[in-house]
């Protein structure tokens, strides 16, 4: 487990964490992170996700303002940095540097098999990289502002699977309907509504952490990554 350093297409040096899979064939996984940067969270889950399969990096999108950002999400005042960090993000120059990540695990790799994989902001992100870059499968947990992404998304995008939690103040029940709706008419999407469940239920150690929900949508993402790969 150690730490990559990307060049992006404006030549800037990007770092993410890496965490290899036991087969250095198997497939790449970019792992896209929540607002709070790529603290011990993402981390964790980078190294979950290797111990499953897959050749993870997981680059910091936060680089170009704050490099190297941890946060605390229980702290109130870094809570309030994360979200103003994302509001200030360029989304089309994050999505190239998600690109020049894509094209340079492959390049490691020796081949494009390779999917992504989104938490929170990064659920938002990973359905906007599927619309433009050549990954094979997107997965996105409780991505927030998808009834205003998908409409904009084409029917040449990676096939995707949105986690969705029941009680996510970010999507009351009319939203998710709007979002459901969607997917549904897009071939090859599949979306999951976890009853009981609030925002961020598969962050580790997170304060609405679901075991048995983080569980499901870990078989339901590696079914769907499977097919796909």
């Amino acid at each position: 487990m150690s730490y990559v350093t990307i060049t992006t297409a404006d030549g800037k040096q990007m770092k993410a964490f890496e965490a290899l899979a036991q087969d250095k064939n198997a497939p790449g996984l970019i792992l896209i992170q929540e607002i709070f940067g790529v603290n011990s969270s993402m981390r964790q889950l980078a190294k979950n996700w290797a111990e499953r399969g897959f050749n993870v990096w997981c680059p910091d999108l936060f680089f170009r303002s704050e490099p190297g950002l941890e946060l605390d999400p229980t702290n109130q005042s870094q809570f309030q940095l994360g979200v103003e960090l994302m509001q200030e993000m360029d989304v089309e120059v994050s999505l190239g540097d998600l690109e020049s990540a894509r094209a340079q695990l492959a390049k490691k790799l020796g081949h494009d098999r390779i999917a992504s994989v989104g938490y929170c902001m990064g659920g938002r992100l990973v359905v906007l990289f599927a619309n433009q870059s050549p990954i094979k499968a997107a997965v996105s947990y409780y991505g927030v502002s998808l009834e205003n992404t998908l409409p904009n998304i084409g029917t040449h995008a990676a096939p995707t699977l949105l986690h969705i939690a029941e009680l996510d103040a970010y999507v009351p029940a009319e939203t998710r309907a709007v979002i459901e709706a969607d997917v549904a008419q897009r071939a090859g999407w599949e979306s999951y509504v976890y009853a009981d469940c609030d925002h961020a239920f598969a962050r580790p150690n997170g304060m609405h952490y679901h075991a048995d929900a983080d569980q499901l949508a870990i078989e339901r993402t590696q079914s769907f990554l499977k097919k796909h790969l």
